[in-house]
């Protein structure tokens, strides 16, 4: 069954119970005051006040009205000449009105209390909703008392067929309502179920298309209520899921690309030794050698980005002096950057916050930071570190005066294999993963990293680690 169909048959089953439910509740609640009227203004009531008025006219009080009672109930039931009922049961008709297998009332005084009771004692008084519902009994314009049937009396009342037809018409009219009521609200929840169910259907079909291999198809989104945000959230993952395949794509071609020049260049040397051309000397060798280096560290940075994107980048975490590690890496990286006509410059403040980090992985970021610097910067140019406390953490900058890289491509700068200009190319080193190896670390110790434009020219990346403390 379709989720439509469930959908329409809840709410056929929730309009059927409620509209039964009015409806039985409405038709009982209509025929019980409707048999409360009847008896009320059955002509033995009325005859039976008309001898209590009587009575009340002849003592001018309702003193032994007890012991008159039962007299005054059977003569009422006699005065149409339709038979009638002694002091307690029996059966008789009530002229037009029907009769009954049960008869009991009370008589109250006028202000409430009860003077008499035919089936039981006289005690009590009765309360303003009774007397709204009792015949009043009135003498000269001035009432005397009340008269009020047992409700029990009004159930067993056998109606004519007057009264009858008209309780006949009244359940015609509830049933007929229902009916309408009940159509009525089921062609308003088919209308609202199919509002739910078109867009659950639009986001199948686009679910199968991608199941199919078609990452661009996307559900068309128009509600603003949970199912709309289930059809955006579908969306936002098939856009992420395009770009992964796409981004996996690119890494696939760029790690080929990366893979051919070392091994091209490894293989023409080992066939020249191999053919004599070259004879086995260090000389010739070195190459080669340098080659299955570069292969080594690209397969090592490829490794790193695996189990950084599996979460499983293990960090061997300790208390650091961050300041000395710092110092220590600058130092590593003066002289290599003098060999390449590079000033390297650095302003630390004299003690910075502890770490709580790997050491050696931390050395990494700062050895990919400083050697990309170095390798894009041209001789004669100056990459500067400083340092200070920020947030609770530590802020590390390296900038370079070299040629940077335009504003829209700073958020690309930490992706793998990006490079965005030919003087940001293999030929200048480096696997071009050093940057995304940087960002993977400094997010394991909960810290972030960005990139930026060095004022009057070059690029800008820092990071930010959280104290030990924090």
């Amino acid at each position: 069954m379709s989720l439509y169909r469930k959908g329409l048959l809840a709410f056929a089953l929730v309009i059927l119970i409620a509209v039964g439910t009015v409806f039985l509740l409405v038709s009982r609640q209509a025929e019980g005051e409707f048999r409360q009227y009847a008896l009320l203004y059955s002509g033995r009531t009325q005859n039976l006040g008309t001898a209590l008025i009587a009575y009340y006219a002849t003592q001018n009080s309702w003193d032994d009205l007890q012991a008159t009672l039962p007299n005054l109930s059977a003569g009422a039931g006699t005065q149409q000449g339709q038979g009638g009922r002694g002091a307690g049961r029996g059966s008789g008709q009530w002229g037009v009105q029907g009769s009954t297998e049960f008869w009991d009332f009370r008589v109250a005084d006028v202000s409430g209390k009860v003077v008499a009771h035919l089936e039981g004692d006289v005690q009590g008084t009765i309360s303003r909703a009774e007397m709204a519902q009792a015949l009043p009994l009135n003498l000269d314009g001035e009432t005397i008392g009340y008269l009020l049937p047992d409700p029990s009396s009004a159930h067993t009342i056998v109606l004519g067929e007057p009264e009858q037809q008209y309780l006949s018409q009244i359940r015609v009219a509830l049933w007929t309502g229902a009916a309408v009521a009940f159509v009525a609200a089921l062609l308003v929840g088919g209308l609202l179920m199919r509002g739910i169910v078109a867009p659950v259907k639009r986001l199948t079909r686009a679910a199968e298309t991608i199941a199919q291999g078609n990452l661009e198809a996307r559900a068309a989104v128009s509600a603003r209520d949970e199912i709309g945000q289930l059809g955006r959230a579908f969306n936002a993952m098939a856009e992420n899921l395009a770009r992964s395949q796409a981004a996996r794509q690119v890494q696939t071609a760029d790690i080929a690309h990366e893979l051919r020049n070392p091994l091209a260049v490894l293989r023409g040397t080992l066939e020249a030794i191999a053919d004599g051309i070259y004879a086995p000397t260090p000389e010739n060798l070195d190459p080669a050698l340098a080659q299955v280096q570069t292969l080594t560290r690209l397969v090592e940075d490829l490794r790193v980005l695996a189990l950084a994107d599996a979460g499983e980048l293990y960090l061997e975490r300790h208390p650091l002096n961050f300041a000395v590690l710092l110092a220590r890496e600058i130092d590593a990286h003066r002289i290599p950057m003098r060999e390449q006509g590079l000033s390297l410059s650095c302003s630390l403040p004299v003690a910075l916050p502890e770490i709580h980090g790997d050491s050696d992985r931390l050395a990494q970021v700062l050895n990919n930071l400083l050697a990309n610097a170095a390798h894009h910067v041209p001789a004669g140019g100056e990459v500067r570190v400083s340092a200070h406390m920020d947030q609770h953490g530590v802020v590390v900058q390296i900038a370079d005066n070299g040629p940077g890289v335009p504003e829209a491509d700073l958020p690309r700068l930490f992706e793998r294999f990006w490079r965005g200009d030919p003087s940001r190319s293999r030929d200048t080193g480096g696997s071009g993963l050093g940057l995304a190896i940087a960002r993977r670390i400094i997010e394991a110790h909960e810290g972030r990293i960005w990139a930026a434009a060095t004022p009057g020219g070059g690029l800008t990346v820092a990071f930010w680690l959280p104290g030990a403390e924090s």
